[in-house]
C-alpha cells in the first residue's frame, strides 16, 4: 500500500507506473495489457514499463520480500514453496527467448515461489521470493533426442548442477530474507525431497519434506520398512481435496513417528557432504479408504523433534498448509488472472509481468483467507500503520445504521481492514445465509478503489502540516 508497492527502480515515475500496473492487475483479474490500460497510451507506457532496463523483477521481489519480512518479525512463518508451470501451446510462433515448457515441445517457463504463511493462524503473511527457471539452453527438437542421455547422467551431476538446486536456492533465500521472524519452516512437497537440501539447510531454518525416495538408513534398512514397524500413536480425521473425478473428502488416517537418520546415496556425487543426516519421520496412512480412491499416505521429514503425538499433529498440520501456494497458482492462472493467455512475446517482458501477477495474486489471496477473522492475522500484515486515520474514518463511512451492516472485526485484525476492502469493492456487508462471502474478484477491486484514497488522505495531511506555524 506505499508508494513503492512495485519497487523502486531508481526513479519516482517508474515506481509511480508500477504502482499502477499492480492495481490494475489487482482490479482488473488479468494480465492482458490492453484490457489493463485505460487509454491507449496508458498502453504503450506498461509495455515501455516492462521493456525498461532498470525494471526487474529483482526489484519487484527484493520489495515484496521486505515488506514480508517486516509482518514476520517475531512469528513463526512457514516458508511454502512449490513449482508453476507457465505453457504457451499456441503460441509458439510469436515468443521469443522462452526455452521449453513443461510439455517438451512448446515454449513456456517456470515459477518457484516462496510464500509466508503464520504457522500458528495459517494466514499468508506475504511473497518472500520466487525463482524464474527458463530452460533456454538447447532446441526442442535437441531435447526429444537427447531425453535417455539426460536420464543416465542426471545421477551423476552435482546438486548445483540440477535443476532441484531451485529447492536449496529458494531455502537460502527464505533464510535470508525472513531474518527478523522467530522461527522458519520450509515446508516442500515430494520434489523437495533431495539428501543436499537435508545435509546442507541454512543454520535458521527448519525443514518438512513430504518424502519421494525409500531412502537408505545409517542404522540399516530402509525408510518404508522403519515406518511400517512404528507403532500406531494416534487417529486423525483429515480433509482431501478434490482431485479429478474424485470429489472432496474427509479420511482417518493412523500417526506414526520417530527418529530416522538418512544414509547419503551410495551413487551420490557429493562426496564432501555429510554421511549421515538426522531427522524425524511421520507417517501419515489412511485406515480403510474408500474402493476405487488413492488411500492418503505421506511420509513427512523434518528437522523438528517429534516425540509426542501432539507434535505429531502439528506436523501434519503444517504440511497441510502447503495447498495455499497451489490455491495461488490457481488464482495467477486458470481461476482469475489467466496468466497464460498474456500476449507477451519476450520473455523478459513477461517475466516481468508474471511477478507482478504474482503479487497480486499473493495479495488478494491474503484478504480472501482473512476476511472472516479466522486466520486472526494483525492488521498491519497489509495496512501502514500511518493510514490507520483513513482507514477509521472510511470505516466509519461504509458502515450501515443497523449492526448486521456494521464492521463485526476488531480495528487491530487483518478482517477488519478485509471487510474495508470487500465493501469498496461492492460486497453487500450482509453475511447471512443466501449471501455469498467477498472473494478475489471483489478484493481485486476493492483495492484499487482504497489507494487513490489513501493517497488523497496522505496528500490532504501533508498540506495541513505545511500550512502549520
Amino acid at each position: 500500500m506505499d508508494e513503492a508497492a512495485l519497487g523502486r527502480f531508481g526513479d519516482k515515475r517508474l515506481a509511480d507506473l508500477g504502482t499502477t500496473l499492480l492495481d490494475a492487475v489487482q482490479s482488473k483479474q488479468t494480465l492482458c495489457l490492453h484490457r489493463l490500460a485505460e487509454t491507449r497510451n496508458q498502453t504503450i507506457q506498461f509495455n515501455n514499463f516492462l521493456a525498461n532496463p532498470a525494471v526487474s523483477s529483482h526489484e519487484m521481489l527484493v520489495a515484496a520480500g521486505r515488506k514480508t519480512n517486516q509482518g514476520a518479525a517475531g512469528r513463526h512463518i512457514l516458508a511454502i514453496m512449490d513449482t508453476t508451470d507457465v505453457l504457451f501451446p499456441t503460441q509458439e510462433a510469436n515468443k521469443r527467448g522462452f526455452g521449453m515448457g513443461s510439455d517438451g515441445t512448446h515454449p513456456g517457463l517456470f515459477l518457484h515461489p516462496v510464500l509466508a504463511v503464520d504457522a500458528a493462524s495459517g494466514g499468508i503473511v506475504g511473497l518472500v521470493d520466487c525463482i524464474v527457471l527458463n530452460r533456454t539452453a538447447g532446441r526442442v527438437s535437441q531435447a526429444k533426442t537427447t531425453t535417455q542421455k539426460r536420464v543416465k547422467t542426471h545421477k551423476r551431476r552435482t546438486a548445483d548442477n540440477k535443476e532441484s538446486r531451485r529447492w536449496l536456492q529458494a531455502t537460502a533465500m527464505a533464510g535470508e530474507c525472513l531474518a527478523d521472524a522467530d522461527t522458519i519452516t520450509m515446508v516442500g512437497d515430494r520434489e523437495g525431497d533431495i539428501y543436499h537440501l537435508f545435509a546442507n539447510r541454512p543454520s535458521n531454518v527448519h525443514l518438512l519434506v513430504r518424502s519421494a525416495q525409500n531412502r537408505t538408513l545409517a542404522e540399516g534398512g530402509s525408510l518404508a520398512t522403519l515406518c511400517a514397524a512404528l507403532p500406531e500413536q494416534a487417529r486423525e480425521t483429515v480433509d482431501v481435496p478434490a482431485k479429478g473425478k474424485h470429489p472432496a473428502r474427509k479420511a482417518t488416517v493412523a500417526l506414526r513417528f520417530g527418529p530416522a537418520t538418512l544414509k547419503r546415496p551410495e551413487n551420490s556425487p557429493d562426496k564432501g557432504q555429510a554421511k549421515t543426516v538426522p531427522l524425524w519421520v511421520v507417517d501419515i496412512q489412511e485406515v480403510d479408504p474408500p474402493a476405487g480412491v488413492e488411500p492418503v499416505h505421506w511420509r513427512l521429514l523434518t528437522t523438528h523433534a517429534v516425540a509426542t503425538p501432539e507434535q505429531a499433529r502439528r506436523i501434519v498440520a503444517w504440511y497441510r498448509m502447503r495447498w495455499i501456494v497451489e490455491q495461488v497458482f490457481r488464482s495467477m492462472k486458470s481461476d482469475c488472472l489467466r496468466i497464460e493467455d498474456s500476449q507477451l512475446e519476450t520473455a523478459a517482458c513477461f517475466t516481468k509481468l508474471a511477478i507482478v501477477g504474482l503479487i497480486a495474486a499473493v495479495r488478494s489471496m491474503q484478504l480472501v483467507m482473512a476476511r472472516d477473522g479466522a486466520t486472526g492475522q494483525p492488521v498491519t500484515d497489509a495496512a501502514d500503520p500511518a493510514d490507520m486515520p483513513a482507514l477509521r474514518a472510511l470505516n466509519a463511512r461504509l458502515e450501515g445504521r443497523t449492526e448486521k451492516l456494521r464492521n463485526p472485526h476488531d480495528e487491530t485484525s487483518l478482517a477488519w481492514f478485509t471487510w474495508i476492502v470487500a465493501r469498496l469493492g461492492g460486497w453487500s456487508g450482509y453475511t447471512s445465509r443466501g449471501y455469498r462471502p467477498p472473494g478475489p474478484k471483489t478484493m481485486y477491486h476493492g483495492l484499487l478503489r482504497l489507494q487513490p484514497i489513501l493517497d488523497g488522505w496522505r496528500l490532504a495531511n501533508r498540506s495541513a502540516d505545511v500550512r502549520l506555524p
